[in-house]
């Protein structure tokens, strides 16, 4: 059974470029994948939209999915548009299950797309006349994409260890966003002042976390925190302007950017809490520095033990910080 990918272009509207995909984005192919959407995002003309056709994807793994983020988020560094075309059933579940398809603009629509395609439900505007409409309000959305490409760089390029610890807050604080802030339809159908609670909600989330470690996650959850920092200047109730203290009413784009901007931080801290390749050799390597080499025996047997549910346990992830 072949279970490569095949990556090739379609044709597109002027300022739009399309990527189809065919076959399986797992471990293997992953590599291709990722160099065919720098490819995309960056060759000349660079896009104004970048629409990836996943109509003949017939299998995407965790791994395809990371490369898909990543494009997201180096999209919306860039300010260019991303877009999954047509996801295949297996995609669409792989989507819903990780609640990624809150994350990404979605369309059912396969090349060659044409302005009667695009989902023109989704409000925003066309001013190329292109038929890819852009949403409006992006700026705190864009912030937490470029805050999250950013650490992911850093992890990348080895300036970035993820402690098992700042994994586990990284974690708990995703699931506590989660909450916070679901589905982008269950939101909208909130009262106004409900989803401004919310938003303030996981504000205090954020700056819990950041009360809670040092260091680069504490000055990530910082700047995550910053770029939702209009909400802060929002309210839902009618007042004086002589008694609201310079607080305004948010308008429904605004909030449904701000709700878009935990939804990037929760999928960018959900990254984090996963180990990375290599940590649990560094965190073994760390203790023989500091002189620890019974704990090595210890965890390596955990690791490869399994545990009462069947499944394999690794203590690691449940050391505690001496310092605390």
């Amino acid at each position: 059974m072949n279970t490569g990918l095949s990556i090739g272009r379609r044709p597109a509207p002027p300022g739009a470029r399309v990527l189809a995909l065919t076959g399986h984005a797992d471990l293997d192919t992953a590599p291709a994948l990722a160099r065919a959407l720098r490819q995309a995002l960056t060759s000349s003309p660079v896009p104004e939209t970048l629409v990836v056709d996943c109509s003949q994807l017939s299998f995407c793994s965790s791994s395809g999915l990371n490369e898909l983020l990543r494009a997201r988020r180096a999209a919306a560094e860039r300010g260019i548009a991303f877009c999954l075309g047509a996801p295949s059933r297996q995609v669409s579940r792989l989507l819903g299950a990780t609640d990624t398809d809150t994350v990404f603009d979605i369309t059912t629509s396969t090349p060659p797309i044409t302005p009667s395609t695009w989902p023109h439900e989704r409000r925003g505007t066309d001013p190329h006349g292109t038929g890819f409409r852009t949403r409006p309000g992006r700026g705190m959305r864009a912030k937490a994409a470029a805050l999250a490409a950013e650490a992911e760089r850093q992890i990348r390029e080895g300036q970035w260890e993820v402690t098992p610890e700042d994994a586990a807050l990284a974690g708990e604080t995703a699931d506590r966003l989660a909450q916070a802030v679901g589905p982008a339809a269950a939101q909208a159908a909130l009262p106004t002042i409900e989803r401004l609670e919310l938003l303030r909600e996981t504000l205090a989330h954020l700056t819990a976390g950041i009360a809670r470690t040092h260091g680069q996650l504490a000055w990530f959850l910082a700047q995550g925190t910053a770029s939702l920092t209009p909400v802060l200047q929002w309210r839902t109730l009618l007042a004086d302007h002589r008694q609201s203290f310079g607080t305004r009413l948010p308008t429904p784009d605004e909030l449904t950017d701000a709700e878009d901007t935990v939804r990037s931080l929760r999928t960018a801290l959900t990254v984090l809490a996963l180990p990375t390749p290599g940590s649990d050799e560094r965190r073994r390597r760390q203790r023989r520095d500091d002189g620890d080499t019974t704990h090595d025996v210890t965890a390596d047997a955990a690791h490869s033990a399994p545990g009462q549910n069947g499944s394999r346990t690794d203590t690691a992830a449940q050391e505690t910080d001496p310092r605390r």
